[in-house]
């Protein structure tokens, strides 16, 4: 199911300057700005927000501004009034984000018609971290949804390509995953999203650089040449108190990593902001060396913040031309750290970060031993029963019946309840049928915590019946 490398390819014609850049290759950096809250006045984030853009478009490396959309929130101002008052009168694209959160295709595709009026053609879908006004989720099997629902970030890829094939769109992947089951279904949603119409990647935020090289040697082994760009947050010092709850979802700090943090926090301002900057550069230098087309940076609230963070950057990268010599500085920083958030993390391939392998070469990197958890008999029964069961040749009052029975309320189509083998995902909060969210916790809880993700028992299902390549299957519906 891999596709050819597309890096080369890509033709995002002449007036998508992001797009002419990620074809190209050429590693850059782009900006990130969070949409203010509904209850913040716009004027003034703008104006904030636009003056980080002039002095980000300072820097040739900087190739965009990056918005965000609904992030940890869902009442926020319009992300393209807000987009394009950041970027008005400098030469900087913006890359916006689209969350599924709360979304409806009404919203999605006005949302694209007025970013396209205002020049806006390179999104990146995601389904968006958990609604903070989600009712509470107590039950593992019968979870409670949100009442405005999720789009999947597959189905946002397929309505904005249906509605402007010329657009240039963008997908998240979480590698920072530390169980197997998690971590493959990660990569394979991925994939699905590349078959779905994504023609690059940006990775979620984190520390841990085995997991980033990971996702490289991942991509390599099966030949996919898509541009990926890191998502890297600079953390202030207000941060260090949430590392547990919103600041990064999806992404979870070790206690040994938090510790630090902390230590730096408790000296000065100035001092913890230092250690922030080095251990960013650090990470931007070692992206570009593992073969990243460049990095998102998050988490920078100030022109002057962003001033410095530019130098460190670019002093880092002029400093680290060779992967020996970043693994080195990487290494004498953090000591004997390491940032997987469990005492038995999972790694899809063994001496990550080891010296003199930086690129994947079949020959010598060893994939990772994988055992597979055993699908329970109901999900057996039910994957081999429930198609033919629900299948439009059921007489209707049957398949109503049983459908009543076996699914309870959930009127998804049949042709949706294939992607998850026609299992019942009221489990999942989100109603997810096309794989994972990226929120799962490191022993591979559901974001909400009522108990395992849905996907794991899909997962085993598809390992048991041969049929994995079914999870990186596009959806063109």
């Amino acid at each position: 199911m891999s596709r050819a490398p597309q890096q080369l390819n890509m033709d995002f014609g002449q007036t998508n300057p992001l797009g002419e850049a990620l074809r190209a290759g050429q590693f850059m950096l782009v900006i990130e700005q969070n949409v203010p809250g509904a209850d913040q006045a716009l004027p003034s984030a703008t104006a904030m927000a636009h003056a980080m853009a002039e002095r980000a478009a300072q820097e040739d490396a900087v190739a965009a501004i990056s918005i965000t959309d609904r992030l940890r929130n869902w009442d926020t101002h319009d992300p393209i009034d807000f987009a394009t008052g950041a970027i008005a009168d400098t030469r900087l694209p913006a890359l916006l984000t689209i969350a599924g959160k709360g979304s409806t295709p009404d919203r999605v595709l006005s949302l694209a018609a007025k970013a396209k009026s205002r020049g806006v053609r390179t999104y990146c879908c995601v389904t968006g971290d958990g609604a903070p006004d989600h009712p509470p989720v107590r039950s593992a099997r019968l979870a409670a949804t949100y009442a405005e629902g999720y789009l999947d970030g597959v189905d946002l890829l397929g309505l904005l390509h249906r509605h402007d094939p010329s657009l240039c769109l963008g997908a998240a992947v979480n590698p920072f995953k530390y169980n197997l089951a998690d971590q493959f279904l990660q990569y394979y949603k991925m994939i699905r999203k590349l078959e779905s119409g994504a023609d690059f990647l940006i990775a979620h935020a984190g520390w841990d650089m085995k997991k980033l090289q990971e996702l490289q040697w991942f991509l390599r082994m099966r030949d996919l040449g898509n541009s990926v760009l890191a998502r890297l947050r600079l953390l202030v010092p207000e941060d260090v108190a949430n590392l547990e709850s919103s600041t990064c979802p999806g992404v979870h700090v070790p206690r040994e990593f938090a510790t630090i943090l902390q230590r730096e926090c408790n000296v000065n301002e100035s001092q913890f902001l230092a250690a922030q900057l080095h251990r960013l550069g650090l990470q931007v230098a070692g992206c570009k060396l593992l073969g990243y087309s460049g990095v998102v940076l998050a988490g920078i609230r100030s022109p002057g913040v962003l001033d410095m963070v530019l130098k460190r950057v670019a002093a880092c990268l002029r400093d680290y031309t060779d992967y020996d010599s970043w693994l080195e500085a990487w290494n004498d920083y953090h000591g004997s750290l390491q940032f997987s958030p469990t005492t038995t993390p999972f790694y899809a391939f063994q001496d990550l970060l080891a010296p003199g392998q930086s690129s994947y070469a079949p020959e010598t990197c060893v994939a990772a031993a994988a055992e597979f958890a055993a699908p329970g008999l109901a999900d057996r029964l039910g994957a081999l029963l429930l198609p033919a069961l629900l299948s439009s040749r059921t007489p209707p009052l049957l398949r109503t019946t049983l459908r009543h029975i076996l699914r309870r309320h959930d009127t998804t189509p049949p042709e949706r309840l294939r992607h998850c083998w026609y299992l019942d995902n009221s489990a999942c909060p989100k109603r997810l049928t096309l794989g994972p969210c990226g929120g799962s916790a490191p022993d591979g809880l559901c974001e909400f915590g009522q108990g395992p993700c849905f996907f794991h028992r899909i997962f085993a299902l598809a390992a048991a019946r041969h049929e994995l390549d079914l999870l990186e299957e596009g959806v063109q519906e």
